[in-house]
């Protein structure tokens, strides 16, 4: 009877051992603290590192996400920085996830023409333009306008711009594979007779074309469609094998659900209705913007929105944030990295990066997967950026690009303080010597009184041998285009 009392005792302490730890957690409630619920979240806009996939300054976890890339199944390592992607994910808590990643290029084709002074190029009837804020494929060498030729076939990423406008190409590279060439645009000027449309400078004939998704089972003007097709007719038009309509309907979520898209507004009636990168905004009093006013919101400005759907599907803006132009460039060895702060030094110049900032390797070692963790002192870097704030000689970082070392160090940015021979860029000293070349873009040559004169309130660029203290220039030049 004791040994029976015994076990008796210890089962019942057991029992109130099970309970009191299923009643265990927040003490301030009494219960279990639950998990935090699951929400939709969708994001547009570029890859700007791996580790997980980075886009609109969030992280998203794709261990269970489907990739598609131009609408075939695909891994996350197909995926490349600089890809203008659409996500639908969750979240949990402050985590993401990614449920779908799908990426479709704006173009692929032949380069018809270069202007190299506009630092833009036309391929399928497409006015692209390459600027600073353009990921170029490390196959294509230079890394900038000058790498590219006429007759070369190239892959083109960013959003599809509204009608007549030119794309803001987020990444360039060759094509790879072969088959059809492809474009995606809005259709205008549609000629139901003779079956023919127009995606801006191109001309599209689709009399033999299979057409997909059209509800009336033709296009129609402002219809935003895929076109592929493999060779052009006598008149330059394209004889196109297939159209199909495109819809981003399958972004749809609930109300409520987080919204972070990229890109440029179109359709502005009001500061309370436009779209960005076709999705409609909207915005109140209580939106908060960055690098600009509500009085900035115009057509063609390029925006990031952050905020919350709607009944409707409408982005509610909590926050839009402008895109500031790179009027900073350093291509130089790291200096110093302040880990606490995300920032390095280059030319004596605090650099700041954030989850915003695009991370890309063209070393030897090509790293996929690379940021800020990975940068070393003594590191060469070529750093595109803007000051931030306005007169503070510090600079926000919106892309940092490991590369091999150079022979001499690039320095960009406002014309400051000028006493000849000298002056500064930001607040650091340029000295320049009877050696120096003296140059407007696109190699007009001047003299070092007419470039001292002509420089005031411009961007200028520096090359040379930096000394700790002062960059001795070989060559200075006022900047013209954004490349």
């Amino acid at each position: 009877m004791k040994n029976l009392i015994v076990k008796l005792f210890a089962l019942l302490a057991m029992t109130f051992l099970v309970w009191a730890g299923g009643c265990g957690g927040d003490s301030s409630s009494g219960g279990t603290t639950p998990p935090p619920a699951s929400s939709g979240v969708v994001g547009v806009g570029v890859i700007t590192q791996f580790g997980s996939v980075y886009v609109t300054g969030l992280r998203f976890d794709v261990s269970a996400a489907q990739v598609l890339v131009n609408g075939v199944a695909a891994a996350e390592s197909d995926l490349k920085v600089g890809q203008y992607v659409r996500v639908k994910g969750h979240s949990d808590g402050a985590q993401y996830h990614a449920d779908v990643i799908r990426y479709d290029d704006v173009l692929e084709g032949p380069i018809t023409s270069i202007d190299s002074a506009l630092s833009s190029f036309v391929a399928m009837g497409q006015t692209v333009h390459v600027t600073s804020a353009t990921t170029i494929d490390s196959a294509i060498a230079p890394a900038s306008i000058a790498g590219l030729a006429v007759g070369q076939v190239v892959e083109v990423s960013g959003p599809v711009p509204a009608p007549g406008a030119a794309i803001d190409a987020t990444r360039v590279g060759p094509r790879i594979g072969s088959g059809p060439y492809d474009v995606t645009g809005f259709v205008t000027g549609l000629d139901g007779t003779l079956h023919r449309f127009a995606l801006n400078g191109l001309v599209v004939d689709f009399s033999t074309a299979t057409l997909d998704g059209f509800s009336s089972g033709q296009p129609a003007n402002g219809d935003l469609v895929l076109v592929k097709g493999s060779t052009f007719n006598l008149d330059g038009s394209l004889l196109a094998i297939r159209v199909e309509f495109r819809s981003d309907d399958w972004l749809t979520i609930a109300t409520g659900n987080q919204l972070r898209v990229e890109g440029g507004i179109s359709d502005f009636v009001s500061t309370v209705q436009f779209k960005v990168a076709g999705w409609p905004v909207t915005t109140s009093a209580a939106t908060v913007y960055e690098h600009g006013t509500a009085a900035n919101l115009a057509n063609d400005v390029k925006v990031a929105v952050e905020g919350r759907a709607d009944a409707t599907g409408t982005l509610v803006a909590e926050k839009i944030r402008f895109q500031e132009v790179n009027t900073v460039r350093l291509v130089a060895p790291i200096e110093r990295l302040t880990a606490a702060s995300r920032s390095m030094q280059l030319f004596g110049l605090t650099v700041t990066t954030d989850d915003l900032t695009r991370f890309e390797d063209q070393t030897a070692m090509q790293l996929r997967s690379i940021g800020y963790a990975d940068l070393a002192v003594g590191d060469w870097v070529d750093v595109r950026g803007y000051e931030d704030p306005a007169a503070s000689n510090a600079v926000t970082a919106t892309r940092v690009v490991r590369i091999t070392a150079q022979d001499a160090v690039q320095l960009r940015g406002p014309f400051r303080t000028p006493a000849p021979p000298a002056f500064r860029i930001l607040s650091a000293t340029v000295l320049t010597t009877d050696a120096t070349h003296f140059l407007l873009e696109e190699d007009v040559h001047l003299t070092a009184d007419a470039f001292f004169e002509q420089a005031i309130g411009q961007i200028v660029e520096a090359w040379g041998a930096w000394d700790g203290t002062a960059l001795t220039a070989t060559r200075v030049e006022i900047k013209v285009a954004d490349d």
